[in-house]
């Protein structure tokens, strides 16, 4: 009798242990199959880049053309120039970001988009060429966001032939 009791005792835990997994795995399925289902309802509102970044993004440019367009009116135009990525000369692990615009006096030639983006292309080259030759001491202290600025707008002014009333720095970052 002994023996049977411990035999009916075998029994139960192993339908019990049984149940228990079932129980667990059928658990699983129905989560997992949640899951799946709000990912498809889901999925279509989300898109692959955040729509805050893009939108962040355009909004800070239109503010900044926003800013320069009713200072410059009438007989000049801003012109923006693409951003500048380079390392400086000194030390080599030191990089810069340039952000810039040209205020260019309004010309019948300069209408054309056409010559704005060669005028652009060409004080942006020169641009990238001079900030490879500054060093990070260059851009440190009070006054050298100052002198960064008179010596971009000579140059500028030196590689539009004159057409060029101003470089305007809109962002600068040193790392």
């Amino acid at each position: 009798m002994a023996q049977e009791e411990e035999a009916d005792a075998g029994h139960s835990g192993e339908s019990g242990g049984k149940g228990w997994i079932m129980g667990l795995v059928l658990a699983t399925v129905l989560a997992g199959g949640a899951g799946a289902g709000m990912g498809f309802v889901l999925a279509p509102k989300f898109s692959a880049t955040p729509p805050h970044e893009n939108l962040a993004e355009q909004a800070q440019q239109q503010a900044q053309q926003e800013e320069l367009s009713p200072l410059y009116t009438g007989d000049h135009i801003v012109v923006r120039l693409q951003p500048i990525t380079t390392n400086l000369g000194a030390p080599q692990r030191s990089w810069a970001r340039l952000e810039g615009a040209l205020v260019v006096k309004r010309t019948e030639d300069m209408v054309d988009e056409q010559v704005q983006q060669e005028l652009a292309l060409r004080v942006q080259q020169d641009t990238l060429a001079f900030l490879r030759t500054i060093s990070l001491k260059d851009l440190q202290g009070p006054g050298s966001l100052a002198f960064l600025r008179d010596d971009l707008n000579q140059r500028a002014k030196v590689r539009s032939e004159g057409r060029v009333e101003e470089f305007i720095i809109l962002s600068l970052v040193v790392e």
